[in-house]
């Protein structure tokens, strides 16, 4: 992906400077913004290479030729349903900086109709792929310096866990999602209670308060991201997940809201934010998915599920020693390594969303 974005910048550039006084400048600056905003919004869709084992047939391709971009439609042969994974990470200069803070499935069509969003909570702990050794599930992308073996470990303890095969991912990192909430003039939301956290991560390893009361809240980047981070709540990661869904819901509605012809200096350093911070085989190929899956769908309509130790009591909480220190952790209601209701559960609500 990144290499395809290094392209899609040179050719913007080339093409927003020698085809300003040619007739086919708007329809360049049409196609940009479709591939841009389409693209753009995923990643916000979730706050963000290696290519996944086997590609599907894309219903469309992006061609460049000369002075203007086009669509090339081509066969396709669709899957009943596709799997796209979202992980969120911290990025330097923040503890943990490749931990996988935020791991969201997002379950649909590839018209993208019926999606269906799945959670996994960062405690979750597994089994490391091909060892004889437990971890946390957030630690397992981090595990590897090389990105693309530790989407290969990722995916594979997703399968394990889920029973899905992954056929798209994204990471991106906190940084980016700073500096397009901060673009985009921040964002609102409402507590129904107050937010106290006296234990959030500071530098050096230390600690200090992070506090919002009930109420309704402007928030710059910097405020967002301690709000999408704190975990310090009665039901602990699962209210940081709950904020998380909050969050995409308005990144996304903001993001749709833009005049993306009026507001094109913005529009522009959306994108370098964007293009700059993300790891991903969503391809320039892919975007028609994308678009499917995003751009007409109603946040609002995306079911999203939360695999945790309440209603649907598929997980319970421990606490254990793990690399020598005592650790909050969560394993499966049925035993550790079984995932078998993790898995029952999920492919129930694929189902029912399947037939709809």
């Amino acid at each position: 992906m990144q290499e395809q974005l290094k392209e899609l910048n040179k050719l913007l550039k080339k093409d927003l400077i020698g085809s300003r006084k040619s007739k086919n400048f708007k329809g360049v600056f049409k196609n940009f913004i479709f591939i841009f905003a389409s693209t753009l919004i995923i990643v916000l869709f979730i706050s963000l290479a290696p290519f996944a084992d086997q590609f599907l047939k894309r219903e469309i391709i992006i061609s460049a030729q000369g002075q203007t971009m086009g669509l090339v439609f081509s066969s396709l042969e669709q899957k009943q349903r596709v799997n796209l994974l979202i992980l969120g990470i911290p990025g330097k200069g923040y503890y943990g900086e490749n931990m996988t803070d935020t791991i969201i499935l997002i379950n649909s069509t590839l018209n993208g109709k019926n999606p269906i969003g799945f959670s996994l909570p960062r405690d979750l702990l597994v089994k490391f792929p091909e060892k004889n050794y437990h971890t946390k599930i957030n630690a397992i992308f981090n595990s590897s310096p090389d990105k693309k073996r530790g989407i290969e470990l990722i995916k594979s303890t997703i399968k394990e866990v889920t029973g899905i095969n992954v056929d798209y991912f994204i990471v991106f990192d906190l940084n980016s999602v700073k500096k397009i909430i901060d673009e985009l003039g921040g964002i609102d939301v409402v507590l129904e209670k107050d937010l106290y956290d006296p234990k959030f991560p500071a530098a050096n390893d230390g600690y200090e308060t992070f506090f919002l009361p009930k109420g309704i809240h402007h928030l710059d980047g910097e405020t967002t991201l301690k709000y999408l981070r704190s975990r310090y709540a009665p039901d602990g990661d699962f209210s940081r997940i709950k904020r998380q869904q909050e969050v995409i819901n308005i990144l996304k509605n903001k993001i749709l809201s833009l005049n993306l012809f009026c507001d094109f200096p913005k529009v522009l350093r959306l994108w370098k934010a964007f293009s700059e911070s993300i790891y991903t085989n969503v391809d320039i190929v892919d975007i028609k998915y994308i678009w499917n899956l995003i751009g007409k769908t109603n946040p609002d309509m995306v079911e999203f599920n939360t695999i945790d130790t309440g209603k649907n009591q598929l997980l319970i909480s421990k606490e254990i020693m793990l690399n020598g220190e005592p650790a909050y952790i969560l394993e499966p209601q049925a035993g550790i390594d079984n995932y078998e209701k993790i898995k029952e559960y999920i492919n129930n609500l694929i189902k029912t969303q399947t037939e709809k």
